[in-house]
């Protein structure tokens, strides 16, 4: 375990039903009992852009697990000093994607929950889910199949599933579990592409309304999705970031810590697209 900034940071694995799941946890110098949060990486893994957002949301007050959704598919390469290291190309990232079970990702996410519950390392009514591209797809997911959690945020994850992809490890699209969704619920996406339309973003948006799920969806129409990872300079916008950063802690201090934080760029309360 290694401290720096009042975080101390660990790589380890827990049991998720019939295997063992990767994890990297960050544990801030807080009083307990804290608040939690389940951070779902993007199709790049428990990289280190992900792991440096578990430590900077462990520096504002929670205890971060970020499980790695590829632990039994043949994707961590070498071990380093750092911990287990990201599959190396694109492709090898897409498939392992495409062939996740969802099912496995969302139990790794819900044994994680329970790990953080029966370690002491969070509090169980105050933990979150945030989760970036596949993570955000994981995310809606596991919001809608459990009620563990206080909030959740999703940045670009997939809403309905091609027909190409319907299958043994994606059985169901995520708009099919939103109506089941708890907790408040907050969304960013960017600009239209091939996997999330207009017309996905609008059908989130109303089943959210249908089911009466507190929500808030952020449409950043002029920049690409995938516009948050600062390691992917071809599609990082810092202005976007930078907000949907502000309204995001904003959105967790409120629903996990009970602080309704009201200067800078507030969002405008939990209502629709904008």
């Amino acid at each position: 375990m290694s401290t720096g900034n009042f975080v101390d940071t660990v790589f380890f694995r827990y049991r998720t039903g019939h295997k063992e799941t990767n994890a990297f946890l960050a544990v801030p110098s807080f009083p307990a009992p804290l608040p939690g949060i389940i951070l779902a990486h993007d199709i790049y893994g428990l990289d280190e852009h992900t792991q440096n957002l578990a430590v900077e949301l462990a520096k504002q007050g929670y205890t971060v697990l970020a499980p790695d959704f590829y632990s039994t598919r043949g994707a961590m390469g070498e071990r380093g000093k750092n911990g287990p290291g990201p599959t190396s190309t694109f492709e090898q990232r897409r498939q392992l994607r495409l062939t996740t079970p969802d099912q496995w990702a969302v139990a790794d996410i819900n044994k994680g929950y329970e790990w953080l519950k029966n370690e002491g390392y969070a509090d169980a009514g105050r933990v979150g889910l945030v989760g970036f591209g596949f993570g955000g797809t994981v995310t809606t997911l596991a919001a809608g199949q459990t009620m563990h959690f206080a909030a959740a945020v999703n940045y670009y994850g997939d809403v309905i599933y091609s027909k190409s992809m319907i299958g043994r490890a994606k059985p169901a699209s995520p708009l099919d579990f939103v109506r089941f969704i708890q907790c408040p619920y907050l969304a960013f996406y960017g600009a239209p592409e091939e996997d999330i339309s207009l017309q996905d973003l609008k059908a989130l948006e109303g089943a959210l309304r249908t089911h009466n799920v507190p929500h808030e969806i952020k449409h950043y129409t002029s920049v690409p999705n995938g516009f948050f990872n600062e390691s992917r300079p071809e599609v990082f916008r810092v202005q976007a970031a930078n907000e949907s950063w502000g309204i995001t802690t904003r959105f967790l201090a409120k629903y996990l810590k009970g602080e309704d934080q009201t200067s800078g760029t507030r969002p405008r309360g939990l209502s629709g697209v904008r």
